[in-house]
């Protein structure tokens, strides 16, 4: 699993093949959206999602104030 920042979002990325890495971003996942984060797919555009699905492999996170 890796973490990065790119201005105030974050973006998580882990292996979709990887039990231990896709319970840790799924942690994260729960830790972030409990926060108050809003959890995004980036393709070309960000959609919001409200669970997890391992398959995806990246996640954004967007504060709640920058969100809306």
């Amino acid at each position: 699993m890796k973490v990065s920042e790119e201005g105030i979002r974050r973006r998580l990325a882990w292996q979709a093949n990887d039990e231990k890495d896709i319970e840790k971003a799924r942690d994260y996942f729960m830790k972030l959206t409990r926060q108050g984060w809003l959890a995004a797919r980036h393709n070309g555009e960000y959609k919001r999602i409200l669970t997890f699905v391992p398959e995806y492999g990246e996640i954004w996170f967007i504060p709640l104030a920058e969100g809306g």
